[in-house]
């Protein structure tokens, strides 16, 4: 297999993968995917159009999508109109991602507390039925959080 043929394949897979992660369309993903694995500094406009083979309002839908969803930025060069796309600098896309997954644990464990203290109070047979799962899971819920907080600082850090 070929270097392009390879990267190709990545460039699918990992469409696939931010599709499902990010629910981004299949078009959005895939140019994501591209921007992610591209040797060059940016693309513009016109690569994403001859590497896709879409519509140039799909392209343009696409790009505007994950720019909204800061999955990119754009550049321009001097003396040059064109804009060039690239990936959100990597340690900001990573502190979001990580950042998404820590809100969503937040609320899943406070989901889990209320519904604790209903069953505590209006079904306590399931409440104790249910006890030694619950706190299992509450740990886990705890653990993860406390791990994506320490990466984010981590991470925040390394800005710096």
């Amino acid at each position: 297999m070929s270097k392009e043929e390879i990267k190709n394949k990545l460039i699918e897979e990992l469409g696939v993968h931010f599709e499902s992660e990010y629910d981004l369309p299949p078009l959005a993903a895939r140019i994501f995917a591209n921007l992610v694995v591209t040797d060059e500094d940016g693309l513009t406009f016109e690569d994403c159009l001859l590497k896709r083979g879409a519509s140039k309002s799909s392209i343009s839908t696409s790009l505007n999508l994950l720019l909204q969803m800061d999955f990119v930025n754009y550049f321009t060069k001097s003396g040059d109109r064109k804009r060039y796309f690239k990936i959100a600098e990597k340690n900001t896309f990573f502190i979001k991602k990580l950042d998404r997954s820590l809100k969503k644990l937040e609320k899943e464990s406070e989901m889990l507390h209320k519904l604790g203290e209903y069953n505590e109070q209006y079904r306590p047979e399931k409440h104790k039925e249910n006890k030694n799962k619950r706190i299992t899971y509450t740990k886990c819920i705890a653990d993860m959080t406390t791990t994506l907080k320490t990466t984010i600082a981590e991470l925040k850090q390394q800005q710096s």
